[in-house]
């Protein structure tokens, strides 16, 4: 490792450090709204590891002028330093290789794409990687081991060792295209029985470690589809989520870098489409005991089973230590972190609210929860982000449990029966069967007609939202705390309890959880 290229990362580590100051201390919109684009343009300049931050922070975003920025600042490699990087790559003149090679190009974090044809005239994708951008990365995360452990890092005990191994083996994978070719050639074999799905075929003849050669598979993107029709969106966002159901909980094999660029859409009917999927470097790979705990997991939430969630997190890997003084809520908490695949009806991502959920139900120490888990659990979380993030452009709620059952239900059985290991005072945990069903609420009139209404026990989330503007008035007048109430209700993890009773001219009121 060259000193000069830890040095000159480092400087731009700095640089980077610098934007982002300049974004927290923003103090009006127009103010963050500049700050914001210059931290992402100057991510975008760093290519390596500060690009794919980029990448993450406009994962999501409703600002397509920032995704623009991004994209506008990855400054692509001159086209006569891309032959020669191709030639001496195969040893030979670029033009024994290919037939032709177009200009203009894409590009990304690590490398860029130019279109192109064989000699024998069949249409390519040539993906070329930046010079030297390993020795960067390799750098930049020699760079995170020198960095200060402050904030949460050191509060809550993060792994940081741990992380860092993560990511450069993620990493290392990434940046050796034979690699890539290699998970791209498996991709091809397992997505089938999904016949909408299309994994390009790679060329491994003239794939090298820098250089990646794929068929040509065009598409429209992210931009585009969030544009169409209802059902076209609805279209779109099932494959999206056929495809991450069956690579995940079928193979425990499924494309970890979920950001927009590597997935497009190709139409044949009004609403026929096919998903064309790219960029294999980043593969999330986990043990079928992980992902068959993920299923068991999903099933006895579903059914309120009598099952221990702590045995189930060590299975992922958490620290069972850590989390014993969450055991109370532990059930809650993990209802809402795979709520959308328990819930019966069509489900909108937008509604999530995850870590507002989560801050609501412990505080600050989800960061207690979250430094449990083990360091290379992020590539599944920041899996399931894209995801969620692709879904909530798409805008459209699906049904996520109808569609488990149909491409999974056959495996169900074997995560049921799953025997989990055994965790030392896990007997005083809450169970799943701990939660409240439902969320009730019975009323007699002054002019005795009576109502009952039977919610699903997750709307006790927000009881304020559940009640017209009458009662709310009449509670407020009987200075009822209702935001304790709800707060009760949370820190408890949402077990039976009777949450108030109300009483006035026009009604008796009584709202429990059961």
């Amino acid at each position: 490792m060259k000193f000069g290229a830890i040095f000159k990362r480092g400087a731009n580590l700095l640089k980077l450090g610098v934007a982002a100051r300049k974004l927290r201390k923003s103090t009006t919109e127009d103010q963050r709204h500049w700050a914001q684009h210059y931290l992402v343009e100057i991510l975008g300049q760093s290519r390596g590891l500060p690009a794919k931050i980029g990448q993450f922070m406009t994962m999501d975003t409703d600002d397509q002028a920032l995704r623009e920025s991004l994209n506008n600042s990855m400054e692509p490699l001159p086209f006569e330093e891309v032959l020669e990087l191709i030639t001496s790559a195969y040893g030979k003149p670029w033009d024994t290789v290919f037939k032709k090679l177009d200009k203009p190009c894409k590009t990304a974090s690590l490398g860029q794409v130019h279109f192109g044809k064989l000699k024998d005239g069949t249409e390519v994708a040539v993906k070329v990687q930046y010079p030297e951008i390993s020795t960067a990365v390799e750098a930049e995360m020699n760079l995170m081991g020198w960095l200060p452990k402050v904030g949460p890092v050191a509060k809550w005990g993060f792994k940081m060792d741990g992380y860092r191994d993560a990511f450069w083996h993620n990493f290392s994978e990434e940046l050796d295209y034979r690699v890539e070719a290699e998970h791209q050639e498996n991709y091809r074999q397992k997505i089938p029985p999904l016949e909408r799905i299309v994994v390009p075929e790679v060329f491994n003849d003239f794939t090298q470690p820098n250089i990646l050669v794929q068929k040509k598979e065009e598409g429209f993107g992210l931009d585009k589809a969030e544009t169409m029709m209802p059902e076209q969106k609805q279209a779109m966002g099932r494959l999206l989520l056929q495809h991450y159901f069956h690579m995940l909980f079928r193979h425990g094999f499924v494309h970890a870098d979920p950001q927009p660029a590597n997935f497009a859409f190709r139409q044949y009917k009004k609403d026929y489409f096919v998903l064309i999927i790219y960029d294999f470097g980043s593969v999330l790979e986990i043990s079928d005991e992980v992902r068959l705990t993920l299923l068991r997991i999903i099933l006895a939430l579903r059914d309120r089973e009598n099952l221990d969630p702590l045995t189930c997190l060590a299975a992922l890997g958490f620290d069972s230590e850590k989390l014993k003084d969450l055991r109370p809520t532990l059930p809650a908490l993990m209802s809402v972190l795979f709520e959308p695949f328990l819930v019966e009806a069509p489900y909108d991502v937008k509604e999530w609210r995850l870590s507002e959920r989560f801050d609501q139900i412990v505080g600050e120490m989800k960061w207690w929860f979250r430094s449990s888990a083990p360091p290379e659990l992020i590539f599944l979380m920041r899996t399931l982000h894209g995801l969620t993030s692709m879904l909530r452009r798409l805008d459209v709620p699906l049904p996520w449990q109808f569609m488990m059952d149909k491409i999974l239900s056959d495996i169900y059985p074997q995560a049921r029966a799953l025997t989990l290991p055994q965790v030392e005072g896990g007997s005083e945990s809450a169970a799943f069967d701990s939660m409240a069903r439902y969320l009730k609420v019975h009323v007699v009139k002054s002019n005795g007609n009576k109502v009952s209404l039977t919610m699903p026990g997750r709307c006790a989330d927000d009881i304020e939202g559940v009640m017209d503007e009458p009662v709310k008035e009449s509670i407020l007048k009987q200075n009822i705390d209702l935001p304790s109430i709800q707060d009760r209700a949370r820190k408890s993890g949402f077990v039976p309890q009777i949450l108030f009773e109300l009483h006035d001219e026009e009604r008796d009121m009584k709202v429990w959880l059961e």
